[in-house]
């Protein structure tokens, strides 16, 4: 589906809205149908209630058929396709490009058993270097997978904390309310 070029996202919106807003019109009469002759009986009688094309139930409070959670939907919607939040968002978008790269530029470093594993990685979390000292490797195989291991997790936390925080405050920032966290 493609929006004609004369169409904005605000526009289609307040479309949407009104089509919904005016879903009496699209109402199938309950009574007063006249069936063909040799139509079934039970046909008549399962049509003595009032259907409605889009759903809904004909004012029934949502949760109960209604239209009041697809209402809400569509003004969030018409919230977020506001000029002032578009302009956040676009703002957002700058922002979090270059934080991207300022993220790259960032090593968080973490050493373990007093200096014996020193590793380093970006703050986007790609791995950079690891260093093993001799005393480590005079341990074994074992010892120095363990730690390495244990040092990579370490790293890997602290980067992806050091990411959530100026995710936070870039946020903060533009007025933005945060994601929810998965």
């Amino acid at each position: 589906f493609h929006l004609p070029h004369t169409m904005t996202p605000r526009d289609l919106v307040v479309l949407l809205a009104s089509f919904c807003l005016s879903c009496d019109a699209f109402r199938l009469p309950a009574a007063g149908l006249r069936l063909p002759a040799g139509a079934a009986a039970s046909s008549a009688s399962s049509s003595s209630c009032c259907r409605m094309m889009f759903g809904g139930a004909g004012g029934k409070p949502d949760g109960e058929g209604g239209m009041g959670g697809f209402m809400e939907q569509m003004k969030a919607a018409k919230d977020m396709f506001n000029p002032e939040n578009m302009k956040k968002y676009a703002a957002l978008g700058q922002k979090i490009q270059a934080l991207q790269e300022e993220l790259g530029q960032t090593e968080v470093e973490v050493a373990t058993n007093e200096g014996a594993i020193l590793v380093k990685i970006t703050a986007m979390q790609v791995p950079l270097d690891v260093k093993v000292s001799d005393e480590m490797v005079a341990k074994g195989a074992e010892a120095v997978s363990a730690e390495v291991a244990a040092a990579m997790k370490q790293a890997h936390a602290k980067s992806g904390a050091y990411m959530q925080q100026r995710m936070a405050e870039l946020y903060k920032e533009l007025g933005i309310a945060e994601p929810p966290k998965q």
